[in-house]
């Protein structure tokens, strides 16, 4: 019987094989199916792949046209035959014991668990700040003084939740164009479960950061920041503030960490900022306040990859 069903939705990026390598190499594995979601019409090559014994299927799932990251997930949890979903990302690298604690941190009382994020080294400094960022999380999240630690949020790369809990809240909700995944969260909390945070429950993650993308990623999510705010409060809002989000302000990131990060920092406050006031004076992004619709506009394709299915 599939226990854990993982969902990786992906773009077509060449990283997939990463993930799929290292959900083969899993230690002590429960039983597990994968679900791969393509938000478009490319075609994944498989071929060369190989799978855990424990893994019972590989089903893609494809979206023929572009709808977005939650739609993807949404289509793949449809497929998914396990009581219990992760969510990785297609450029994300989990550790060796990752379904195993997935299912641990599932199998009592919380509906969801958020894990922790390693960033790729790299020399580049939005790299290297989203890995300072992660960091700071983490640092933050243990010194709650919680045991087990419980938090309000997820992130999509990396988390998994009680499938009944994800199909009866309704999903990722697409009308949210960034932190669908806190938004997702903050309607675990508000329906009165918990999430709880597991260091050892870690990914490493291969960012692809351009100056473009991370403006408008940054400002993305405080407009959806804001949108959370006004809908319930501080419930999954998140770090708003440059101490919250990476531990310091501009003197101390400067000195520790060199003028170039600190100013990234500095970039990356200003943008989030500015989403959180348009969000004020023109409401949420394509009216995300709406609820969530985990239907697409278009019909999606599935196929069994493995086993193959025969006549």
């Amino acid at each position: 019987m599939v226990q854990v069903s993982v969902v990786v939705p992906t773009v077509g990026r060449s990283d997939l094989s990463g993930v799929l390598d290292a959900l083969a190499a899993q230690d002590d594995a429960p039983p597990f199916e994968i679900i791969v979601a393509v938000d478009g019409d490319s075609e994944p090559d498989f071929g060369g792949i190989r799978l855990h014994p424990h893994c019972s299927r590989l089903v893609l799932v494809q979206l023929a046209v572009p709808q977005g990251v939650s739609v993807a997930r949404n289509r793949a949890v449809e497929q998914a035959h396990g009581a219990l979903i992760g969510f990785l990302d297609d450029d994300t690298v989990p550790k060796e014991d990752w379904l195993k604690r997935l299912q641990v941190n599932l199998s009592g009382e919380h509906a969801g668990v958020a894990g922790r994020i390693f960033e790729q080294a790299s020399e580049s400094i939005l790299s290297r700040l989203r890995a300072l960022a992660f960091a700071y999380r983490n640092i933050h999240n243990q010194g709650l003084g919680e045991n087990p630690i419980q938090v309000d949020y997820m992130n999509g790369g990396n988390c998994g939740i009680r499938a009944e809990i994800f199909r009866e809240l309704g999903g990722f909700d697409p009308k949210f164009r960034k932190s669908q995944d806190r938004d997702l969260a903050r309607r675990v909390v508000l329906a009165g479960h918990t999430i709880t945070y597991d260091p050892e429950l870690a990914i490493t993650h291969a960012g692809h950061y351009t100056a473009k993308g991370f403006w408008r990623g940054r400002f993305r999510a405080g407009r959806a920041a804001q949108t959370m705010k006004r809908l319930s409060g501080a419930v999954s809002v998140g770090p708003t503030r440059m101490r919250t989000t990476y531990g310091g302000g501009l003197l101390k990131l400067s000195f520790q960490h060199g003028v170039k990060l600190a100013f990234a920092a500095l970039v990356a406050l200003v943008a989030h900022r500015a989403g959180w006031v348009t969000g004020m004076l023109f409401g949420p992004e394509e009216g995300s306040s709406k609820g969530p619709d985990p239907t697409g506009p278009t019909p999606s394709t599935v196929r069994q990859v493995y086993p193959v299915a025969t006549a």
